[in-house]
């Protein structure tokens, strides 16, 4: 990964541009808006993946995490070995597009239902090259309008405060996803570009370090910084676990307003599942660290147990 140097941290751009995207309309403070690479598309999205059987995925270590959706029949497995250098999949399940995005500052693997630019034709997203909040931005190719992942919705541009919809997703072992979808496809690592997947993590210990590469909003201090949480947007609310105290728990029942959900730690495949118990539809949470969930989530509610 390319970034700046802290120049960029003290003085972060201010003018009606960041990396060629035009900010004039935006629902965020520009000052809040970092430029963490030199231009957009320094890192690059995938925007024709290619599939395999289980076979394909031979080169992971069974430790290795993958992203999993299932639409239909059908669930496919993106690892985040690739991810991690290109940071969004623009995918297509039949006639359903899908956009994958993964963000490793913020820990956060979400998928979302692209919608449509204003001539009708699906939405793809590529990476700006700017940050939020220490998160992931991306931008839409049609109107380079900018996208917050964690925010769900555009935060400038022609689209400003257009919202995403949230897609369930889950996030395992390769291992353990093997196990659970053998007739599964993996992405594959025939990307169309020349990188080694299979080399070191470029982010390196970042995961288990308290501190973050860039600022962002502090709300909230009931956990470390990089606490591991899963979040849920609910209607009228938000609200998150912390993933120490549910693989402790196991299962739990919960209540967001009047919505009743069942939460679920599955210690063979290593995800959560959270599931609404009048429709029984697994919902689609957030996996992230706490300090991102916090920045997006001020009024969140935090789930503790009674001790």
């Amino acid at each position: 990964m390319v970034f700046l140097g802290a120049s960029a941290l003290l003085n972060p751009l201010v003018a009606a541009t960041i990396n060629g995207f035009n900010i004039d309309e935006r629902s965020v403070p520009a000052t809040h808006l970092v430029r963490a690479a030199p231009a957009k598309d320094s890192i690059q999205a995938i925007m024709e993946p290619q599939w395999g059987d289980l076979t394909a995925g031979d080169w992971l270590a069974d430790t290795d995490e993958v992203l999993s959706i299932t639409m239909g029949e059908e669930t496919r497995a993106y690892p985040l070995r690739i991810l991690v250098w290109h940071e969004v999949v623009n995918d297509q399940f039949g006639d359903i597009p899908v956009a994958i995005t993964y963000s490793a500052l913020s820990g956060s693997g979400i998928a979302f239902a692209p919608g449509n630019n204003p001539d009708g034709s699906t939405r793809t997203f590529g990476v700006s090259g700017v940050l939020y909040n220490s998160c992931l931005l991306m931008y839409d190719h049609a109107t380079e309008s900018l996208w917050s992942q964690m925010g769900m919705a555009s935060i400038a541009g022609e689209a400003n405060e257009t919202a995403l919809e949230l897609l369930p997703v889950r996030r395992m072992s390769w291992a353990a996803w093997k196990q659970a979808f053998p007739a599964g496809k993996v992405l594959t690592r025939e990307t169309g570009f020349a990188v080694d997947y299979l080399g070191d993590w470029p982010y390196g210990d970042y995961a288990f370090d308290r501190a973050t590469i860039f600022p962002f909003d502090v709300n909230r201090n009931e956990f470390s910084t990089k606490e591991r949480v899963v979040g849920y947007v609910g209607e009228d609310a938000q609200r998150c676990w912390p993933l120490a105290k549910l693989q402790e728990k196991g299962q739990l029942y919960d209540a967001i307003g009047a919505q009743t959900i069942k939460v679920t730690y599955n210690a063979d495949t290593g995800d959560v599942l959270v599931q609404d118990m009048t429709t029984r539809e697994n919902l689609p949470v957030i996996s992230c660290f706490w300090f991102a969930w916090q920045a997006f989530h001020a009024d969140t509610s935090v789930w503790i147990p009674l001790r």
